[in-house]
């Protein structure tokens, strides 16, 4: 077996070593649009090979935040008895982050074996959980809310309300808005995200704005959301904000032809974070469980 560097023409092995090896734990849509993307550095992914046939594979990818990197994609062929090119792969990865002489590394795993012990091994420690949550909205039915008054935000408003919606994900979203570059570069992103497909509802109870929801239609596939979150400013939680506004983005994408809407979010090692507490409250179901890990 040999560990060696990315070609240039392997992405369609890259995707296809993912998905034989971890299955629905990997997010196809996200997964091709990083590769394609400048945060996947192909001198940073490596493919273990053994006779010929790729049998693992494992990459460094950059966050937006300089000298801030993310261990991902490890994964092997019927990795429980190769735990050996599991190994492999990792030693090779951190190889690779030592000549990037990174300021921050974490990395990130679906929650199942070999893959958890072997970061372990390595001295990464469980940081976060991480949590991909599906609705099937057809088993879904809500009452009108006149609660809240809801407005689709446009590429016109959103540099109005940007700045409010970085407020709504504090302090449990600290932590992203700080890898994704600090508040200025989530605040553009938001706006940014509109152009590329993301639709977003604010939230107001009389001239006060309360919260936001996100969704992009068809992301995975006609009829198949990819949910943004429901996120409600930090003087308005514990007052129902939250279910309503997930009432309401559940009507609203049924509306727009989505009978199925699916999120990724965080949460705690030892508890459910909000958001994730919320959305199950929701009717929403875990589908997989990832780890997000450090190194000590």
């Amino acid at each position: 077996m040999t560990i060696g560097s990315f070609g240039s023409d392997e992405h369609t092995i890259l995707l296809n070593i993912l998905s034989e090896s971890l299955g629905q734990f990997v997010d196809m849509p996200g997964t091709r649009k990083l590769i394609s993307s400048d945060a996947f550095d192909p001198e940073g992914c490596f493919l273990a090979r053994e006779k010929g046939a790729v049998v693992g594979c494992i990459a460094v990818t950059s966050l937006p935040r300089k000298n801030w990197l993310l261990i991902r994609y490890l994964a092997a062929k019927h990795a429980m008895s190769r735990i050996d090119v599991v190994e492999k792969l990792l030693e090779r990865a951190l190889e690779y982050v030592e000549t990037r002489r990174a300021e921050f590394l974490r990395a990130t795993t679906p929650a199942i074996q070999p893959y958890v012990d072997v970061y372990k091994g390595f001295g990464f420690k469980p940081l976060r959980r991480d949590f991909r949550i599906t609705w099937d909205l057809g088993d879904t039915s809500n009452s009108p809310s006149k609660l809240i008054e809801i407005n689709e935000v446009s590429e016109k408003t959103a540099r109005e309300i940007e700045k409010r919606f970085v407020e709504s994900l504090r302090p449990y979203w600290d932590w992203r808005t700080e890898e994704q570059g600090g508040e200025e570069a989530v605040a553009h992103n938001f706006r940014d995200g509109l152009k590329r497909g993301e639709r977003w509802l604010s939230g107001h109870v009389g001239e006060e704005l309360v919260g936001f929801a996100g969704l992009m239609p068809d992301y995975y596939k006609k009829g198949e959301a990819r949910f943004r979150g429901t996120y409600v400013l930090p003087e308005y939680r514990g007052k129902g904000y939250g279910r309503t506004l997930m009432n309401e983005v559940s009507d609203w994408a049924k509306t727009h032809g989505q009978h199925k809407m699916t999120v990724y979010t965080f949460s705690y090692l030892d508890s459910l974070a909000p958001g994730a507490l919320l959305y199950l409250k929701s009717g929403g179901r875990i589908e997989c469980e990832y780890l997000q890990m450090q190194r000590a």
